[in-house]
């Protein structure tokens, strides 16, 4: 259900140029690509330029909103999320209000930013656990879009959101399917999923990088394991955008699953010394699970198995989520396991709690003790979708 809320950010001009002329258009691409680097200031105070030089039209309130969403998703302190939960509506909501007060010749571009609007109020709904909001949010989103590639089919920018849509309800469970589908007026179907998100990649004017981030995360799901496609979408996204630590991490990961360890380990070590250098400020939280993710690399190919204990008992010292725990944990027990010390592995096993994954692997590894043939990583975190 909550990758079916996963909309898009923004669309680009019409084809025909009727308002959202190249004056805009160069300003918003500028202002998106500040907000995949996650230099959330500077995309703030290019937003505040697209609003300065077009207050009535909503690409730069919609760019503001942007800006927020990404920025609490790493945010951890209490008071600066609810924060920049409220700067979020306030833009969200003059996005809105500014798309809706566009003119009649303008109504194919008004339901573009209202789609898109709507699309990411549906996200933070889902991140807030607001989930029937999140569907009437949807819901509207998905209208707009529709009505928009009704008027105008090669304003490709409005099929990511579209194909993403599809994509998501194309793999939520078949009794629900059909009343979701119904609800937000969209069939689910991989396939032209796929392709939609395709074709805003290779022709969206503001998408194609949205568009290229949501391939590579559907790619690299359980259930498509696609990890060469991922790869080499994740590789290109890193190129350009070096700040953005989702990409990289998540490249991290696919590398993994690739068996390209030398490269998942080059790149977690250059996030680690970055952070580390408070580039970007505030990613110090990710430290406890890149470490977590170098060790694991270590010990599901059998290698400098001293280093992971090193690294896994440096984290158990430390501050930790309850699952991150449960990984290390089992983790310890794994290099246990490797040595021929079953005893101590099985320790390690009992003691594992806090996360379902973790408990389910401890508890097979009680019985049949962990050997490279069984190669499980730690699923990718919820946060860092």
């Amino acid at each position: 259900m909550l990758p079916l809320l996963l909309g898009m950010w923004l669309g680009a001009v019409s084809p025909s140029g009727v308002v959202t002329s190249t004056v805009l258009l160069e300003p918003a691409q500028r202002a998106l690509d500040l907000v995949y680097n996650m230099q959330f200031d500077e995309a703030l105070h290019a937003a505040q330029g697209l609003i300065d030089l077009a207050p009535a039209h909503p690409i730069g309130y919609f760019c503001r909103a942007a800006v927020y969403w990404q920025w609490r998703l790493l945010a951890l302190d209490t008071q600066h999320r609810a924060m920049l939960l409220r700067q979020f509506h306030e833009a969200t909501l003059r996005a809105r209000e500014v798309a809706e007060r566009l003119p009649a010749a303008q109504a194919t571009e008004a339901a573009f930013y209202l789609g898109a609007v709507y699309g990411l109020q549906a996200r933070m709904h889902v991140a807030e656990k607001q989930y029937i909001r999140a569907l009437l949010a949807a819901k509207r989103g998905s209208n707009y879009l529709q009505q928009c590639v009704g008027r105008a089919p090669d304003w490709y920018d409005a099929y990511a959101g579209l194909g993403i849509y599809a994509y998501a309800l194309s793999r939520a469970p078949g009794f629900l399917r059909g009343i979701v589908q119904q609800f937000i007026d969209i069939a689910g179907d991989r396939e032209k999923g796929l392709l939609a998100l395709e074709q805003a990649r290779a022709h969206g004017r503001l998408s194609a990088s949205e568009a290229t981030s949501l391939l590579a995360k559907i790619y690299a799901l359980p259930d498509e394991r696609q990890y060469d496609k991922a790869y080499d979408l994740l590789e290109h996204l890193v190129q350009r955008y070096p700040n953005n630590i989702d990409y990289r991490y998540r490249l991290t990961l696919v590398s993994a699953y690739l068996g390209r360890w030398e490269r998942a380990r080059q790149v977690n070590r250059s996030l680690v010394v970055d952070i580390a250098r408070d580039r970007p400020s505030h990613a110090r939280q990710w430290l406890p699970l890149l470490h977590y993710r170098l060790a694991e690399t270590y010990v599901l190919q059998r290698e400098q198995l001293q280093d992971a204990i090193e690294l896994l008992s440096a984290l158990q010292d430390q501050d930790l989520s309850p699952a991150l725990r449960a990984w290390v944990e089992l983790r310890l027990g794994n290099v246990h396991d490797l040595w021929g010390e079953p005893q101590a592995a099985q320790a390690w096993y009992r003691s594992v709690q806090g996360d379902e994954s973790a408990e389910a692997l401890a508890h097979a590894y009680l019985t049949t003790p962990f050997t490279l043939a069984r190669m499980e990583l730690k699923p990718l975190e919820h946060a860092a979708m």
